[in-house]
């Protein structure tokens, strides 16, 4: 089953150095070999501190990867804040 994976949660940078972060080709190739694609980065109008990144993937891929504690500082790179993250799954058949 493919799930959409919705990352809601706050910036310790500016979007920009997040999405170019994100899109960087090392970034990309590692997204690639666990088989997850970012369909859509965004910041919010009201806070430009705040932004929402989705995700496709295989089921369960990139939730598992997100919650393991040791991932923590892969997550802090790209300037995304993992405490308080809102997190969102969804299935499609």
């Amino acid at each position: 089953m493919i799930e959409t994976t919705v990352l809601d949660f706050k910036l310790s940078n500016t979007f920009q150095e997040y999405k170019a972060y994100m899109e960087a080709p090392e970034q990309q190739a590692m997204f690639s070999e666990m088989g997850v694609k970012i369909f859509y980065l965004g910041v919010s109008q009201a806070n430009p501190q705040r932004a929402i990144v989705m995700f496709q993937g295989p089921e369960n891929v990139l939730h598992d990867i997100f919650m393991n504690p040791q991932t923590k500082p892969i997550v802090e790179a790209s300037g995304h804040i993992y405490e308080g993250t809102a997190i969102s799954r969804w299935l499609a058949e």
